[in-house]
């Protein structure tokens, strides 16, 4: 049987290795960059910094926790989509130290692995409504969640490299 195949609650137990790793190789990319780099947009201006994209998981970070812990106490409210253009504008990420941008998000998810790691089958099936996707069970969450890691791992990666580049040729 193919990981596609697993039920969603196996699937999103085993995403759990996943997002466990995420901390370390947020750690290891930005150990790798040059304040400069860290900081570097493009300069038609649209795509965010590496330090806006990991303030942005951070920022999904704590609305994933609600989100699972409403699905878990409150099964069945309304949530929220938020607007992450905004949050990260309005929060000046590029002006805060990076490290402590990971550290918190670091901090964030060890405490969701380990809320995660002891539910039952009959949590994790548990769910809240997104106002954009509907019905939303804690493993799909967790699945998002680690769709999410992945996309923007790649992202900070590109970036990164574009910075390294733009660097070269200044």
């Amino acid at each position: 049987m193919s990981y596609l195949e697993l039920p969603p609650v196996e699937r999103a137990r085993r995403a759990l290795a996943d997002l466990a790793r995420t901390e370390g190789r947020l750690s290891l990319l930005f150990d790798e960059m040059s304040n400069w780099e860290r900081l570097w947009r493009s300069q038609d201006g649209n795509a965010w910094s590496c330090v806006q994209v990991v303030a942005h998981m951070l920022d999904f970070e704590i609305v994933s926790g609600v989100r699972i812990r409403t699905a878990l106490a409150e099964p069945g409210n309304h949530l929220e989509a938020f607007d992450q253009e905004r949050w990260v504008s309005a929060q000046r990420w590029n002006e805060r130290p990076v490290d402590d941008l990971v550290a918190g998000f670091a901090a964030l998810r060890r405490l969701h692995l380990a809320l995660l790691s002891d539910l039952s089958d009959d949590e994790w099936e548990l769910h809240y409504v997104h106002s954009a996707r509907g019905r939303q069970s804690v493993a799909e969450a967790v699945a998002h969640m680690q769709e999410h890691d992945a996309r923007h791992l790649v992202q900070l990666g590109r970036t990164a490299e574009q910075a390294r580049q733009a660097r070269s040729l200044a």
